[in-house]
């Protein structure tokens, strides 16, 4: 049944996720690669980063990560969406504490970043323009960008240049190709180890119950008045009446039912357990197939419902879900896989944080 349907039933409503929380670009299926303009940078330097005389520091090394030097402006031009929304919403002390907290994340990300890169030099993986342009055209794709116009527009709003976005792509095309050949590749799923996934949570491979109604309302508007109360009682018990007699519930329906889905009355919804208001849900699970049920009161107003089928939920066997089970014991391994590969790196590397 559609969702409007559902909604005139007294059926629920399921909440709207929020926002993740990360920079810019993670919209955009890659992370870490925020960057911005070096002139909104200076701009934020020259307000955020002052000494205690009040002179701009322009520029200084915060971390060494082997041989290689990560410097505060790129700490300030990686963190710049996060640092202009502090700017924007916080003052004084907790202003600075945020500022303080999110550099010292930032920088995090970015040794990370940069012992990964390190790595794969190491290992020679690089990355082809062919795979980057690749690459791009697959983001634009998952985007909705159907030009290089459209591109270009979006790197704009986000305040990165083209030479910025396509260094961050090349990275992560480097990264991907690291993480494939020293982790994922690394990981083995055995077939007892499916087996045992499964028969330890046979619960949570039972579909939910299902069953197929008519449905019959006679609304009762808000805050209604007791003549309104009563004009949609009498209607709804001329409905039940006319059903004890043995009148089809499909006509019955289209002649009493009133609301926005009045034209659909009496026809067939397939429903899942959960859709439907409490009320009526608990009536379609006791009620005989066949049997109209009594009148059913929700905010909506007075409903009649008859049970036309109702299928149990069936436990899915092993065959149906295996290959989705395998890869959700690939992805977690990997990930503590890959937890481990990187706490590796850092036990092996030479890292010097000076923020």
């Amino acid at each position: 049944m559609k969702r409007a349907g559902r909604q005139a039933a007294g059926g629920r409503r399921q909440g709207r996720g929020v926002k993740s929380p990360h920079p810019p670009f993670a919209k955009w299926g890659y992370r870490g690669i925020w960057g911005a303009k070096c002139s909104a940078v200076a701009l934020l330097l020259s307000i955020l980063v002052t000494s205690n005389s009040g002179a701009v520091i322009l520029d200084r090394v915060v971390a060494v990560v082997n041989d290689d030097v990560i410097t505060l402006t790129e700490v300030q031009e990686e963190g710049l969406q996060a640092i202009r929304s502090i700017v924007r919403d916080t003052l004084g002390a907790e202003r600075e504490r945020q500022l303080r907290s999110t550099e010292r994340q930032v920088l995090d990300e970015l040794i990370l970043r940069r012992l990964q890169l390190q790595e794969a030099k190491k290992e020679k993986i690089e990355a082809s323009p062919a795979e980057v342009q690749s690459a791009i055209e697959e983001l634009k794709k998952r985007n909705g960008l159907t030009s290089d116009e459209d591109l270009r527009t979006a790197l704009s709003r986000e305040m990165l240049s083209e030479e910025q976005f396509r260094r961050g792509i090349l990275e992560q095309v480097i990264l991907t190709k690291l993480v494939a050949r020293q982790v994922r590749s690394k990981v083995v799923v055995l077939d007892e180890e499916v087996q045992q996934y499964y028969e330890q949570r046979q619960d949570q491979f039972r579909e939910i119950p299902q069953f197929k109604i008519r449905h019959l309302l006679v609304t009762v508007p808000p805050q209604a008045t007791s003549s309104e109360i009563s004009r949609a009682k009498n209607r709804i018990e001329e409905a039940q009446t006319l059903l004890k007699k043995g009148t089809n519930f499909s006509t019955v329906a289209k002649q009493y039912s009133e609301g926005p889905l009045a034209s659909s009355a009496g026809e067939i919804w397939a429903m899942k357990r959960g859709e439907l208001a409490p009320e009526l849900e608990q009536a379609a699970l006791a009620l005989p197939i066949g049997q109209p049920s009594d009148i059913i009161t929700t905010q909506a107003g007075f409903h009649l419902i008859v049970v036309e089928e109702r299928f149990s939920g069936r436990t899915l066997s092993f065959d149906q879900v295996k290959d989705r089970l395998r890869a959700i014991l690939f992805d977690q391994k990997t990930e503590t896989k890959f937890k481990e590969w990187i706490e590796s790196l850092r036990t092996k590397a030479n890292v010097e944080m000076k923020l």
